[in-house]
């Protein structure tokens, strides 16, 4: 008997929910002092969050955008979806690299986000790959941010330790700002079939055993459970 690998290592943030259309980050515009290119990490940030080979390459089409601005108005919940390179509440202290806070509504059949804000700890070392001088024992700002803005789209830690969603990273590690296939089926599962993508999961009425084998997130069904 041969038996199929288990799909997927990733995990949705709970409850389930996802943009109901595409969110525009802003990404605050002041950067941070110690990233030493051109503008403190702001363009590498964007750079990072918006190509291919992260959460917009999954095979869902746009899923997420990100433009410089202005975040001294960092409110949670006002449905403005920001990445602060500061911590204005004062929450990331000690080891902690950054953190993400989501607030959902309730849609017509499923829990929409309405907001998600993320913040680095502002006190650890910090740079970006445009930086001059290389690594030098630091953090790189856009492995942190892209796994950030993961949580922001609805996805929680995976096992898989090459994936972006992976709960930690070392200094000098950017493994996270280029997506894993499990990070990508773990987007698929939320967001396909937007913008012309596709799901390759199992679609509804097929038979599954677990719902992060369905696009549609749910497996249902007492015995003989299918994809609804």
């Amino acid at each position: 008997m041969v038996l199929a690998p288990a799909c997927c290592a990733y995990k949705l943030t709970r409850p389930r929910r996802a943009w109901p259309s595409t969110p525009t980050y802003i990404v605050d515009q002041s950067g941070h002092a110690n990233i030493l290119d051109s503008d403190g990490g702001v363009s590498s940030a964007i750079f990072a969050i918006t190509r291919n080979v992260a959460w917009n390459g999954a095979g869902t089409g746009t899923v997420v955008n990100a433009v410089a601005g202005d975040v001294d108005d960092w409110r949670l919940g006002d449905g403005v979806p920001m990445l602060s390179f500061d911590d204005p509440d004062g929450v990331c202290t000690g080891n902690c690299l950054s953190a993400t806070f989501t607030s959902y509504v309730s849609g017509e059949k499923s829990l929409h986000t309405a907001d998600a804000d993320s913040i680095i700890n502002p006190n650890l070392p910090w740079t970006s790959k445009a930086a001059p001088g290389g690594c030098d024992g630091r953090f790189f700002i856009e492995g942190v941010l892209v796994q950030e803005v993961g949580h922001g789209l609805g996805l929680n830690h995976s096992k898989r330790r090459n994936a972006t969603m992976f709960a930690s990273v070392s200094k000098c590690n950017n493994r996270s700002a280029s997506t894993h296939a499990d990070d990508e089926a773990g987007i698929l599962n939320l967001y396909g079939g937007r913008d012309g993508g596709t799901c390759a999961l199992l679609p509804r009425g097929a038979a599954c055993t677990q719902n992060n084998q369905c696009c549609t997130g749910r497996c249902r069904g007492e015995h003989n459970k299918s994809c609804g």
